[in-house]
């Protein structure tokens, strides 16, 4: 049962489930260091989606009053960033330059997913890491809008890669029903460096370079602790190393010495090759990653539907973002507030859902952001909409938003074989950068039908597009029992209720 459910047998079988507390503490450090680096950069998600078609502009610093109340204090009028020339009209996505930043964030996020799964995860890590400490120290000497732009860009794509790197790190060490957990753990230091992060910075550091720097500068810190990181086990075994993969259990798991153990990961690494072999993708580690995606019709159907989700799903977050009245009277004070609200929405994907169905979860969120995202136009419609009321489904957006987007995610991990996986999420998360580059693009003229509802007809076509985007998640397979290390492990299920059979059956015949 031990090689038919994978590396997860392996870890109940020594009684270790999650890494050790440490491991998950480094990974959260990193979230954390991304947390801060997106102060001034919306939206604000776990898994980053900004850029200059998203960013700080100059409505978000205006004086908001809901029927004379201030509910958060007034914003300094002095309020001058170098990062205000990200809304500028000459970088949106309908022109030319806006257009090509457009396609440098879908070809990072692409490519950022095939090197996990050729390089490994942790190797993966370090360099986007790096990338984006050089690039975002960089951005506080920035001497023109065009390298403000260009570093934004950069530092957004990084962040990304990083995020997906560190996520694959977290679940790839616990098995198939603690693998949420694990995630939802590593993804709180966001929420802490959002929601701390912006009055600490804001308050204590004066001037917009030194603040800069002391956003960026921490990632250098922890570039230098991500060089003592292990491994991914898993990535190990696909790629034949199983001393290596030892090693790494016994750092990450405080793995007893059990000689058992090297010759289950021999055979779940022949099972793996046996795997690949039989639809002719073994060799190389790009070849194992990309070829069973499109000769397993199991996993291109995975592969489509994830594809199609995160497209909209990505038009989604920039509905929300965009056409949110945001009651908010500065841009420190919305980050605050959302950071909290993604704090407690992680916290309480972790504790409640954490062991049911991928696909059922996915379409209950990709429909609770289909409302949300309908639910602020109309009451102000309706003109009975009050500042408590609206901030009030702000929060409740930004808090389907955070959920669906983490839980695109995890699908994404638990329906997908090790050596494929990278692959996978990086191209669906490629395809959300995408879709959130589309809602910035005026729908008016080609649906001619939408023209006399004004904004309100944009916000139905994105709500229709997120709920359709939901409903196709319905074809999902059934999630297998075991965190997939191979093709064949996509249907364990199958086989563990076949084994239970003849199980059954040979005591029946020895009573």
């Amino acid at each position: 049962m031990a090689i038919a459910a994978g590396l997860d047998g392996v870890l109940t079988y020594l009684g270790t489930p999650h890494p050790r507390v440490t491991i998950h503490l480094l990974l959260t450090m990193g979230m954390v260091v991304l947390g801060l680096g997106s102060i001034e950069i919306s939206t604000l998600l776990p898994l980053p989606l900004y850029s200059c078609w998203g960013g700080l502009m100059p409505k978000d610093l205006n004086k908001k009053v809901c029927n004379g109340v201030t509910l958060l204090p007034e914003l300094r009028q002095n309020d001058q960033r170098l990062v205000f020339v990200c809304g500028n009209k000459a970088w949106q996505p309908d022109t030319l330059p806006g257009a090509i930043l457009v396609g440098v964030r879908v070809f990072v996020a692409l490519l950022a997913g095939i090197c996990m799964d050729i390089f490994g995860r942790r190797r993966s890590v370090v360099a986007w890491m790096g990338l984006y400490f050089v690039v975002a120290f960089a951005r506080a000497f920035s001497p023109n809008a065009e390298s403000v732009v260009f570093c934004v860009t950069i530092e957004g794509a990084a962040a990304q890669a990083s995020t997906l790197a560190l996520l694959l790190l977290a679940t790839e060490g616990s098995t198939q029903k603690e693998c949420v957990r694990s995630a939802c753990l590593v993804l709180l230091g966001h929420a802490v460096g959002v929601a701390a992060g912006a009055p600490l910075i804001t308050t204590y550091v004066p001037g917009e370079v030194y603040k800069q720097m002391a956003r960026s500068l921490p990632a250098l810190v922890f570039v230098l602790f991500l060089i003592a990181l292990p491994e991914s086990a898993r990535w190990a075994v696909c790629r034949g190393r199983i001393h290596e993969a030892i090693k790494i259990l016994k750092r990450s798991h405080h793995m007893a010495f059990d000689p058992t153990v090297q010759s289950k990961l021999s055979s779940l690494y022949q099972e793996h090759k046996l795997s690949v072999g039989q639809y002719k993708c073994s060799g190389q580690a790009i070849r194992e990653s990309l070829q069973p995606i499109f000769r397993t019709r199991r996993i291109f159907v995975v592969f489509l539907l994830f594809a199609l989700c995160g497209l909209a799903a990505g038009c989604a977050v920039s509905a929300v973002f965009l056409y949110d009245p945001a009651t908010f009277n500065s841009f420190e004070d919305r980050q605050v507030a959302l950071g909290v609200i993604e704090f407690f929405a992680l916290l309480m994907m972790g504790l409640t859902v954490s062991r049911l169905s991928v696909k059922f979860v996915l379409v209950a969120l990709m429909c609770c952001v289909s409302i949300a995202l309908l639910l602020v136009p109309l009451l102000e419609e309706a003109s009975v909409g009050s500042c408590g009321g609206q901030l009030f489904f702000t929060c409740l957006g930004h808090m389907c938003v955070v959920m669906t987007t983490v839980w695109l995610g995890v699908g994404v991990i638990r329906l997908t074989p090790t050596h494929s996986r990278g692959a996978v999420l990086g191209f669906t998360f490629a395809m959300a950068t995408l879709g959130h580059a589309l809602a910035y693009l005026d729908i008016s003229e080609a649906l001619w039908f939408i023209t006399h509802w004004g904004i309100y007809g944009e916000v139905v076509v994105w709500a229709l597009v997120c709920f359709i985007g939901g409903l196709l998640t319905l074809m999902l397979p059934k999630m297998p029992r075991c965190l997939p290390d191979t093709i064949t492990h996509m249907i364990c299920y199958k086989i563990a209720e076949e084994k239970s059979e003849d199980y059954e059956e040979s005591q029946n015949t020895q009573l």
